[in-house]
């Protein structure tokens, strides 16, 4: 009969948990530039195989092994491969697991107890190997060095190819090596750097006076320019590769005219080509690859140890915080070769000085900071592009849901942004979830008071946003879906690895963490919920909302210890701060003296508390309103009281408290979890009286409204009939129980798979599954 009490109770009647929204966490860890050695970045948890079979993989739950799509699984063994697709739901395993289909092992083998983490490369070896392509090895020479590259022939039908990416992703340098291997097929081979329609013209015009040179001082410019694409248009055999190119509308007009030649095209832009060319995406190598990049420009062999002695692996883990961009390995190369410092010292100084490191670049090289600036001027016409990758970069790379920035604009203007930066290669898109390269973050985090991008005032407002959308969200509870909980926690400690908070939004971020990094790591206590209460009243000062609330989660943890004087104490202090510094209708100097009630039912006072909540309730009603959540939050404390008072006093008590919930209950939402907690008090309540009709009709008419206005999928109904089947169950009503669940069986074994749904209804759910019907085997 109490399979739905634990999830509901975390609606906020627990006394002390706070006036605000609450979230999971713990003080911050590295930021995403800063690992430890020998391990993967915080984003990118090792998970651990717990089983496999034919076709499937069994990982440990997280946010990581839950993502949609196709990965590759890398860290079991030396050289161990293999490739994971989607979740499959539906599959009995533990709560705490989730099963994956497992596509293929490309090397190795996985054995339970491995330890693995996710990657985007789903090949391993060469292109014959994986994917049974003709290739040639070569080596890019470029101006970071040397890069090594294979070469698949293409379709000589193909005469437009469009090479998209990140910009510092090597286009131009691999386009510049298959270019220059391609003189003796294609005269001329001529290259335009393309990034506006000027310096297009401008290419074109020299084209023309490099086929006819007398022209250059006869001639103007534009004249020069239709001259060349005269010639293109007239003759066969040439190569054009058409550089960084922004916007394809800028070439379209001349790959439309000039169809007698080949055209090889590079770009940010990974949209827009449809009809206009073939397009190849080029992501980032692989860790090894970069690996040999880094030595290759430093000019000292991969090996494990350095000639200096020095551990080559701090080499892997700064080309991990850079996410392997060719770009930017190759600057750090060389920078640490001329600079005479060790990959440690880079990233120690990658971390604490980004500003500076990112802005600097060995002499002919190009700072990644200074590459991307050229995109985002070609967003200039959407701000709000500029502003969402400025936020973002506060955040954990993967996992940004697009409801996180619904309140940066309206829908089609946030879309827009987003649909822009994931054109020019800022951002991937995959359905509601957005990725972003940390490197990319790291730039858009650090200031630049040449860069109207990055100026400090912009990223400091983008920092501030960043803090106040999470803490607009609603954060885990304690019973809410454990992928909910993982996405915000993961965003809320990355935002807290990058400094120690110093405004009102991110002290609360802050306060919020501390009070539920128990969730995840099992970890804190009272000194650490002090040491946010210090940093409150630093930051915000005595009577701000924010230290009133960190007051409340030390009072908390000490109820939850056993010292109620302690406690009251500390309620006593917030409501007097209250008092003294808040409008006598704001609702945190309501609930601050409800909140007095908590000490006085562990001091095992419950008429007292009685007392408290039910002039709190009258306050709320009178200055709130009796819609208003506060004044909910309040009628629920004291519904709950009364329960324990009816339990207490079941022939005296219980039936004066009916009617007092039923009200209470008339005034909420029938779906929301206030609805479903009052319901719970009152099938307790007849109960309790000994009513076992009323009960049951109470449950089962409260489970056929929900289903009736939202379905038997909604999780207010799912919840409703797990109340329903756990009382029949206890009355002995087994066949009745029965016959509710035989119709909704597809639907629950389908449900109980859905990790989106929380922990404690999906095993309230299983539980009755496997007690009232027999269970399906495959």
């Amino acid at each position: 009969m109490r399979a739905v009490r634990a999830a509901a109770a975390a609606v906020g009647v627990a006394f002390a948990a706070g006036a605000a929204s609450v979230a999971a966490g713990r003080l911050a860890s590295d930021a995403a530039l800063k690992t430890m050695p020998g391990r993967p970045l915080p984003t990118e948890p090792r998970l651990t195989v717990h089983s496999t079979a034919a076709g499937r993989i069994t990982l440990t739950r997280a946010f990581a092994s839950q993502r949609p799509g196709i990965y590759g699984l890398t860290g079991a063994g030396v050289g161990t491969h293999a490739v994971v697709g989607s979740v499959v739901n539906g599959v009995p395993h533990a709560p705490d697991t989730v099963v994956r289909r497992l596509e293929r092992v490309s090397n190795g083998t996985l054995e339970p107890g491995d330890k693995v983490w996710f990657t985007p490369n789903t090949h391993v070896g060469d292109p014959r190997t994986a994917l049974g392509l003709d290739h040639t090895d070569v080596e890019v020479p470029g101006e970071l060095g040397t890069l090594p590259a294979w070469f698949v022939p293409g379709a000589r039908s193909t005469w437009v190819i469009a090479v998209h990416g990140l910009g510092g992703i090597g286009k131009s340098t691999l386009a510049a090596h298959w270019a220059a291997g391609r003189t003796a097929t294609y005269n001329p081979v001529w290259w335009i750097s393309s990034e506006t329609p000027a310096d297009l013209d401008a290419g074109l015009a020299d084209l023309a006076v490099a086929l006819r040179p007398a022209l250059g001082d006869q001639l103007p410019r534009r004249a020069l320019r239709d001259l060349a694409v005269q010639w293109l248009c007239t003759h066969d055999g040439w190569l054009l590769i058409l550089d960084n190119v922004t916007d394809p509308a800028d070439v379209r007009p001349l790959l439309g005219r000039a169809t007698r030649g080949r055209f090889l095209v590079t770009t940010r832009r990974a949209e827009g080509w449809r009809g206009i060319a073939e397009t190849l995406p080029l992501d980032v190598p692989t860790l090894p690859k970069a690996v040999q990049l880094f030595a290759a420009v430093h000019g000292r062999p991969v090996g494990r140890m350095d000639d200096d002695g020095a551990d080559l692996d701090d080499i892997g883990e700064l080309c991990r915080d850079l996410g392997c961009l060719p770009l930017a390995v190759g600057q750090a190369a060389a920078y640490c070769r001329e600079a005479a410092i060790t990959p440690a010292r880079y990233r120690r100084h990658l971390d604490e000085y980004p500003e500076q490191l990112l802005a600097q670049a060995p002499e002919g090289g190009r700072a990644v900071a200074r590459v991307w600036r050229v995109t985002l001027d070609r967003l200039v016409d959407t701000p709000l592009a500029g502003e969402i990758l400025r936020v973002i970069a506060w955040w954990a790379p993967d996992g940004i849901h697009r409801s996180y920035l619904e309140q940066l604009g309206s829908p089609p203007e946030v879309t827009e942004a987003l649909r822009v930066l994931a054109a020019h290669s800022m951002i991937t898109l995959r359905g509601d979830e957005i990725s972003v390269h940390r490197l990319v973050q790291a730039v858009a985090r650090a200031t630049d008071p040449g860069d109207p991008h990055r100026l400090p005032e912009s990223v400091a407002a983008a920092r501030e946003s960043a803090a106040t959308l999470l803490n607009g969200r609603t954060g885990p509870t304690e019973d809410s879906a454990r992928a909910m909980q993982t996405r915000w926690y993961s965003h809320a400690e990355a935002f807290l690895g990058h400094g120690e908070p110093d405004t009102e939004q991110s002290v609360l971020l802050f306060v919020t963490v501390v009070r539920w990094r128990r969730v995840f790591h099992e970890e804190g206590g009272v000194d650490a919920l002090w040491r946010a209460l210090d940093v409150a009243r630093r930051v915000c000062g005595r009577g701000h909302t924010t230290t009133m609330l960190a007051r409340e989660n030390v009072a908390e943890e000490y109820l939850a210890t056993g010292e109620w004087v302690q406690a009251r104490l500390l309620l006593t202090e917030n409501m007097l701060t209250a008092y003294w510094c808040l409008e006598r209708a704001h609702p945190a100097r309501i609930m601050a003296y409800a909140r007095l009630a908590g000490p006085m039912l562990r001091k095992g006072n419950a008429f007292a508390a009685l007392g408290i909540l039910d002039r709190a309730l009258r306050k709320a009603e009178r200055a709130l309103g009796p819609e208003h959540d506060i004044t909910v939050r309040i009628g629920l404390m004291l519904a709950d009281v009364s329960m324990q008072l009816g339990q207490i006093f079941p022939r005296r008590y219980a039936p004066r408290v009916i009617p007092q919930v039923e009200l209470l209950r008339a005034r909420v939402d029938t779906a929301s979890d206030a609805a479903l907690l009052l319901t719970s008090h009152l099938v307790s309540l007849h109960t309790i009286t000994g009513d076992r009709e009323r009960a049951v009709g109470t449950s089962v008419d409260f489970a056929d409204e929900l289903a009736g206005t939202h379905g038997e999928r909604h999780v207010s109904t799912l919840y409703a009939r797990a109340e329903q089947l756990s009382l029949l169950a206890a009355y002995g009503e087994t066949d009745r129980a029965r016959a509710v669940l035989a119709p909704l069986r597809a639907d629950w074994e389908e449900a109980v798979g859905d990790t989106r749904l929380p922990a404690s209804l999906r095993e309230a759910m299983t539980q009755m599954l496997r007690t009232l019907l027999p269970l399906h085997t495959d």
